[in-house]
């Protein structure tokens, strides 16, 4: 009786063994699951911009806007889907100008003038829950299309809030 479960016992191991070795052993699969592409996790807003036109896009966020010993509100762009790493945020950083397009993020001083604005006027009941602030988006009249991948810092002494968006620089036709 203990040689057929001895021999049961090295049947199941042998099986194991072969089962992993067949599949790319034990490494191998780890590598497998490394490679694999993650599925896509966010939601990106779009901007579109024609030739010559400025955009002014409202965000929102849990962050303050307002004097921080944080450097407030930056934009950078993207390159191959990765953020970039930006460290206390100062004055080079709230412009971002490549491919014909500029993209402006207000400095504190004037994020929080209009966060006020924002309270007393028509998003009143979205400020009581988080500041407000504009990006500006101009395309050059001569601007050829082109999409720009960018992310959104704001850095406060108590955290960092951040998002993503692309700009997109439409051609003639597509505004038309």
């Amino acid at each position: 009786m203990k040689a057929r479960r001895r021999s049961s016992l090295i049947l199941l191991v042998v099986a194991a063994c072969l089962a992993t070795a067949l599949s790319g052993g034990v490494g191998g699969a780890r590598e497998a699951a490394k490679t694999k592409p993650k599925p896509p996790t966010r939601i990106i807003p779009l901007v579109p911009v024609a030739p010559g036109e400025t955009k002014t896009v409202l965000f929102s966020v849990e962050c303050t806007v307002g004097l921080t010993r944080g450097g407030g509100l930056a934009v950078a762009e993207m390159i191959d889907g990765e953020r970039p790493v930006i460290g206390l945020p100062d004055k080079n950083d709230k412009t971002f100008r490549r491919a014909g397009v500029t993209v402006t993020v207000p400095d504190m001083e004037e994020a929080t003038k209009i966060d006020a604005q924002a309270r007393g006027g028509v998003l009143s009941a979205l400020s009581k829950i988080r500041a407000v602030f504009p990006v500006t988006v101009t395309a050059d009249a001569d601007a050829k299309p082109v999409a720009l991948d960018l992310h959104l810092l704001d850095s406060t002494c108590s955290g960092h809030c951040t998002t993503d968006f692309t700009v997109v620089v439409t051609t003639s036709e597509e505004t038309e």
